[in-house]
């Protein structure tokens, strides 16, 4: 349904650029129209990626809230024996963090819709449509940073305990069993960084990177009829 709305916008757009460049005496009143066609869709794009937010960010409070009701029972109970108390705290801080970042989204995608919903010139326009893409974008790389700096020593942890608890050391000294523990701890949080990392780059490369590509080609549309 999305798509068959931008098929038509991108249609008429194209319709009224044409009659614009083909005519001489109304050009002023087909550049307006234009203008009016690319702000709409500007608009549209900023408030699907706020219901998204908003989606994003009711799934935040449904694992806070569910991990303030269950504790850590969302923790299988064999890692409830190999992992110290402040690890598995760290799964609680974990959902406040995400709860707080959505947020965030919300209100940043929000502030963002209604600054491009007010009346603006082509080049308040550009200038909102820039500005917009590049906070949402310095916001998203902040974000999966941020989360891989908490996660990552959480994993080496639980990966160094879980070996310690489990595995046969066998003749082993003390210095290789704790080399060993945290190279198993380092190669559990790399692959758990690896996964984060890959998920990010789907997410929010295919979902939020469709309405920021199609501010993209907005943005060229308004230089085109810029004064």
């Amino acid at each position: 349904m999305i798509n068959n709305e931008s098929n038509i916008h991108d249609d008429e757009l194209n319709d009224l650029k044409s009659l614009w460049q083909n005519q001489t005496d109304e050009k002023s009143y087909d550049k307006n129209q234009i203008f009016k066609m690319i702000h709409r869709k500007s608009k549209n794009s900023v408030q699907w990626l706020f219901y998204i937010t908003l989606a994003e960010l009711a799934l935040a409070i449904v694992f806070s809230i569910w991990a303030i009701v269950s504790g850590t029972n969302m923790i299988s109970e064999h890692l409830k024996e190999v992992m110290n108390e402040e690890t598995l705290k760290s799964y609680d801080y974990i959902s406040h963090i995400s709860l707080v970042g959505s947020c965030i989204f919300v209100a940043i995608t929000f502030i963002y819709f209604r600054k491009i919903s007010a009346q603006l010139s082509v080049k308040a326009l550009i200038d909102k449509i820039i500005e917009f893409r590049k906070v949402l974008s310095w916001l998203i790389i902040l974000w999966v940073v941020l989360s891989l700096a908490f996660i990552f020593p959480m994993y080496v942890e639980m990966g160094q305990q879980v070996f310690m608890h489990d595995y046969d050391k066998g003749n082993m000294s003390p210095q290789e069993i704790e080399q060993t523990a945290k190279g198993v701890g380092i190669g559990l949080a790399a692959i758990s960084s690896f996964l984060i990392i890959l998920f990010s780059v789907l997410y929010y490369g295919i979902i939020y990177g469709i309405f920021l590509r199609r501010l993209g080609k907005n943005l060229k549309e308004l230089k085109k009829i810029e004064p």
